[in-house]
């Protein structure tokens, strides 16, 4: 079946035309309407080669309830960021955002109904705006159109990569009701739920308005390491930093107390059952505490009125609504180590904080047995219950009037409204002065009965943070199109339009972020408005009969830009009645945000999984000596894994400020490709794609920044000393391997990187996008195919170390697979409607820019670099079945993964579950 999927996409390589075509066909009388990519109504034989129409029954075949669930349908889309798995510290928690050619959510515009909602309050990565997929309803969604072109020229800033236009329900009569459960086999602990609602009344042409309210619930709970210990596989032990991923925490209630690799004991009073018998350490079981997603919950409400004003008007009043909490799992706080030292920036003052090391027990304390200072790795069971937690709370509406008509043979469509959008994300962090004053004197008792801490103590030492975010946009625009002239080929249509929007954005983390003084903490703090302008015309020209050419060219102007033009020309050929050529040029752009070019104090975060070259290779060989060695304890294969990974996966501090001189991202876009239609129902598809960004907004990647280390000017790397960590590797290592001489050679570690946004990054990216679909009788009933796939053929950015693009990235672990498709294929039969979903991925290197010869760094055995290097292909198929037969009913199956494919091993990634899944969803209507 695998080869068979593959030999089809491969075979058929070609487009979602037929589907709008088909429905077409079936109309007496092709209408005109607007499609996404144009301000110019076209009848749908036109225009739908150059967009995939995810239709609702497209939708409903999926089983998905939320809008990123429905998106991932699609090839051509990607997940940049999902609300059910985004780390706990990430800066945009709570959301759910998409990007098209890998070029990521902020260069793929998403509108709702043709318009722009308002960004995420948190911004992603403190720069990133985007828009938030949980933020709209589900179940209203009539149809979603994906524009796999740059459309600058029609919708201005972030529409480089392409447009996904959700296009919600224009009219409802009657009230339904449907409820969705889903749950993974033998593994419950993955389930979500839904249930959605609506109601509708009144009839454009009876009673001149229609009216609905949609409402959608979606629960979904979280699950932990611990809940998931019995499906991982051996293999995940293996890979480089994962050994001793199940062993039990030496962070125990009672406590271990550590002086040296060959002092460390276990304090007094540890349980007989903690005590592991292979090193004589307490240990506590950390993985039930240990979230890998998170508890969510979230509504979503969506109403339209559709109705007229007198003859000529179509109005529709629009109000979206939706709220969301999400909810991380965590541990109790731990008393961290004191060798390895912290730094951060505290922004009020403008400096790195630090090096800063967690404290020793004091000579008396009364969990020092010693008459030196001694490091007490314990566990505050007192914090967990509720006291440390992670929760983020997000809020997001549109208010929005539409108003359409016709005068004199010329279309007119105007809108205007205003979107809201908050969140805030709250948890606890160590203070670097609460905490280090709570130890050294003594005042927090360990493992003492409940109450023994106070509640003031314990917040003392464990402060809340928040992050708030919040963003408000007011927008008014109008659009004219209509013929203005008869050309011998036949009417040469134009439009001309403008677009106004006020955005006002801030974001900010609490005050004792910002001065630094909670431990290891990166913060943000903006807050500003922009402005933007704009004027836009189009045209399309028929020169032939059989050949046409569409122009569109658009001026923005925001704050603290200078005016930029998007141009677009696009040629469509029709060689004969079933084969068309086609092809684009144009130019977008991505305007700076508030973030990047506003006011505010800048932003401080942590590169996460960081490579750091001159010190990960020795980090490693020290890992290897410990790891390999026979007789190594658990205790000190977790320790060896944990400094391993400071180097190899290091979270690297770095600070960026506003830049108020920036300019645009703006790109260059080019498409070419065929439809073709060899016999009738059945249509074929292939378009070439190649995309240039430059002037890319952004810091310098830390790999590119670290690989040129020894000509950044003097202070924008800044390595403190690690010695006192370094030399208790290196003695761990020699307590297995006494003649090993590896040591770190005086290289210091990482402390912070000033990383200012510059336009400075470069990117280009090509590829092939292939579609076919058609239909056949059976004798049962009409059967129907569709494929869709992307291919990634380059992806490379650009290098400011060697001044030239860097290596195709295409294929390898930073861009993942080059090839996806998914192969559908449905068939109703009376009251059963059945579907299948083949979904491919090919397989990829592990190698990336950052770590070019993963394997070979990271110290892998000879036996284990077959399944190191290369992660496999991918093939799952998924399987769904509706039955209508009882009135007013229907009821739906949904298998994912139905043979129950294990996801290839990903070394590098480590060990990602992909069980089969099944759903059912029930609805019934009442009238």
């Amino acid at each position: 079946m695998k080869k068979s999927a593959i030999a089809m996409a491969l075979g058929l390589a070609f487009s979602q035309h037929a589907a709008a075509q088909e429905a077409a066909a079936t109309e007496p009388k092709l209408q005109r309407i607007e499609i996404t990519g144009s301000s110019i109504k076209r009848t749908e034989q036109e225009a739908a080669g150059s967009i995939q129409i995810l239709t609702r029954d497209d939708i409903e075949r999926t089983g998905q309830t939320t809008a990123l669930g429905i998106l991932n349908s699609s090839s051509a889309i990607s997940t940049d960021i999902s609300s059910a798995s985004s780390s706990s510290g990430s800066f945009a928690t709570g959301s759910s955002g998409v990007g098209m050619r890998g070029l990521g959510k902020v260069a793929t515009l998403v509108l709702v109904n043709g318009q722009r909602i308002a960004q995420y309050g948190l911004a992603d990565g403190a720069q990133q705006n985007f828009t938030n997929l949980d933020a709209i309803s589900a179940s209203a969604i009539d149809r979603i159109e994906i524009l796999k072109d740059g459309a600058s020229a029609i919708y201005g800033s972030d529409a480089i990569a392409g447009v996904i236009n959700i296009i919600l329900l224009k009219d409802f009569e009657g009230a339904r009701i449907s409820a969705n459960y889903k749950e993974s086999e033998n593994f419950k602990e993955n389930r979500n739920s839904n249930i959605s609602g609506i109601i509708g009344w009144g009839d454009i042409d009876r009673n001149g308005f229609n009216t609905y309210l949609t409402y959608d619930a979606y629960k979904s709970d979280g699950y932990s390491t611990g809940d998931l210990r019995n499906h991982y596989p051996e293999w995940h032990r293996q890979t480089p930093g994962r050994s001793t991923w199940d062993v039990p925490s030496v962070y125990s209630p009672t406590g271990n107390l550590y002086r040296s690799a060959s002092n460390y004991v276990a304090a007094p009073g540890c349980p007989a059952s903690s005590i592991d018998p292979r090193d004589g350490l307490c240990k506590y079981d950390i993985l039930p505490q240990t979230g890998l997603t998170t508890d969510a919950k979230r509504y979503a409400l969506a109403s339209n009125t559709h109705f007229r004003i007198g003859k000529d008007i179509d109005a529709n009043f629009e109000i979206t609504h939706a709220s969301a909490a999400n909810d991380y799992i965590v541990a109790p706080f731990a008393v961290q180590p004191t060798t390895a030292s912290s730094t951060w920036y505290n922004a009020i003052d403008g400096k790195m904080v630090g090096p800063y090391f967690y404290p020793k027990l004091p000579v008396g304390h009364a969990n020092n047995p010693y008459n030196v200072p001694v490091e007490f790795r314990a566990r505050m069971m007192d914090t967990g219950d509720g006291f440390n937690f992670n929760r983020t709370e997000s809020k997001q509406s549109r208010v929005m009037l539409s108003l359409t008509g016709e005068v004199k043979g010329f279309d007119w469509k105007s809108s205007v409204g205003y979107m809201t959008s908050d969140a805030t994300k709250a948890t606890r962090a160590a203070s670097a002065t609460g905490y280090t004053n709570a130890i050294t004197s003594g005042a927090y008792k360990f493992n003492g009965p409940a109450g023994t801490n106070s509640y003031a103590l314990l917040d003392s030492m464990f402060p809340i943070r928040t992050t708030i975010g919040e963003s408000k946009i007011g927008f008014a625009n109008a659009v004219v199109s209509g013929a203005v002239a008869q050309l011998p080929a036949g009417p040469l249509n134009i439009a001309f339009g403008t677009d106004i929007r006020q955005e006002k954005y801030e974001m900010a983390s609490s005050d004792n972020v910002l001065r630094g003084d909670l431990i290891g903490i990166a913060g943000l703090q903006v807050k500003d408005k922009m402005d933007h302008y704009a004027l836009f015309t189009e045209a399309t020209i028929p020169v032939f009969k059989s050949v046409e050419l569409n122009a569109a060219l658009r001026a923005d102007k925001s704050t603290n830009s200078d005016v930029h033009y998007s141009p677009k020309l696009g040629v469509r050929y029709t060689v004969t009645d079933g084969l068309l050529l086609r092809a684009t040029a144009s130019g977008g752009f991505r305007a700076p945000n508030v973030v990047e070019t506003g006011n505010g104090l800048g932003r401080s975060s942590f590169a996460t999984s960081t490579n750091d070259p001159r010190r990960c290779g020795i980090a490693s060989t020290l890992n290897n000596l410990v790891q390999n060695a026979a007789n190594a304890t658990p205790a000190d294969k977790s320790q060896a894994n944990t400094l391993r990974n400071a180097d190899c996966l290091a979270g690297v501090p770095t600070f960026v400020s506003s830049n108020k001189d920036l300019k645009p991202e703006t790109s260059r876009s080019f498409t070419a490709g065929v439809v073709f239609e060899p016999i009738k129902n059945w249509t074929m598809a292939l378009d070439y794609y190649h995309i240039e960004r430059k002037d890319e907004i952004g810091t310098r990647s830390v790999a590119d920044v670290l690989r040129d280390e020894a000509n950044l000017p003097a202070g924008q790397l800044v390595r403190v000393d690690n010695t006192a960590s370094d030399a208790q590797f290196v003695a761990l290592a020699r307590k297995y391997a006494p003649t090993s001489t590896t040591n770190f050679g005086g290289i210091g570690a990482i402390g912070l990187l000033y990383n200012p946004y510059v336009n400075s990054g470069k990117t280009r990216a090509s590829g092939f996008d292939f579609d076919a679909s058609g239909r056949f009788n059976t004798p049962v009933g009409q059967a129907r195919l569709k494929l869709e796939g992307t291919y990634l053929w380059k992806y490379q950015e650009f290098s400011v170390a060697d001044n030239a693009y860097d290596t195709n990235m295409a294929g390898t672990y930073d861009m993942g697979s080059r090839l996806k498709t998914k192969l559908r294929g449905s068939l109703r039969a009376g009251s059963f409607d059945h579907g299948m979903t083949i979904n491919y991925a090919s397989g990829y290197s592990n190698n990336s820019l950052g770590s070019p010869t993963y394997c070979v760094t990271n110290n892998v055995s000879a036996a284990n670099l077959g399944t190191c290097g290369h992660v496999g292909s991918n093939t799952t198929v998924d399987y769904n079945l509706a039955y209508s037969g009882i009135k007013n009913t229907k009821i739906s199956l949904y298998i994912d993964n139905l043979f129950q494919q294990d996801a290839p091993i990903q070394w590098r990634d480590g060990f990602s579950p992909q069980f089969r899944r099944i759903g059912l969803t029930a609805s019934y209507t009442f009238f």
